[in-house]
């Protein structure tokens, strides 16, 4: 076989087991970031009375830099957390998995292979629904520990600039350990 070519299966077999979210996943990590980034503008605006017209400069890279650093965080604690989920839900899905394929005359590696993919499938979702509910809380109460408990006391886009740059970093910095 010519090097960097292979077969549909083994692409198919690589592509179920990388570290990169599929393309449902991926909108979704970029729409959830997106909005979770933007939520800061609207108490930027209605409580620390910053318009939209006048600081509109500053909203749009700021959402943007923070919509990045979410993406990121996202990817990495879904990577993290998928091989957890998948040995903590493997008996669960092999024995629902066994009792629904005993009509079916599987044999045991074929059986193992569904075990597998399924689980697979199920660590992914997992994996993704919590790692999104893990990053947005975490982003959010950053955020609003810096932007009115800490630098309540700064000038206002300085207060909006810091606070959602620092929520973004102490997100990316914390999803990318163990």
């Amino acid at each position: 076989m010519p090097k960097g070519k292979f077969t549909k299966e083994e692409e198919k077999l690589l592509e179920e087991y990388s570290r990169k979210p599929t393309k449902g996943v991926e909108w979704l990590f970029y729409i959830n970031a997106f909005l979770i980034a933007a939520i800061p503008i609207w108490p930027a605006w209605r409580i620390l009375q910053m318009e939209l017209m006048t600081y509109g400069i500053i909203f749009v890279p700021m959402t943007l830099f923070s919509a990045y650093a979410i993406v990121f965080s996202y990817g990495k604690v879904k990577d993290s957390l998928r091989h957890k989920i998948f040995q903590k839900r493997r008996p669960a899905v092999a024995t629902e998995t066994s009792e629904a394929s005993e009509n079916k005359k599987l044999t045991k590696p074929q059986r193992d292979e569904k075990i597998d993919w399924k689980t697979n499938e199920v660590a992914d979702r997992e994996s993704t629904a919590f790692s999104i509910f893990y990053n947005n809380a975490l982003y959010m109460l950053v955020f609003l520990a810096l932007a009115f408990y800490l630098l309540r006391s700064f000038n206002v886009a300085f207060n909006y600039i810091v606070s959602t740059a620092a929520a973004s970093f102490v997100l990316a910095l914390l999803s990318t350990g163990p």
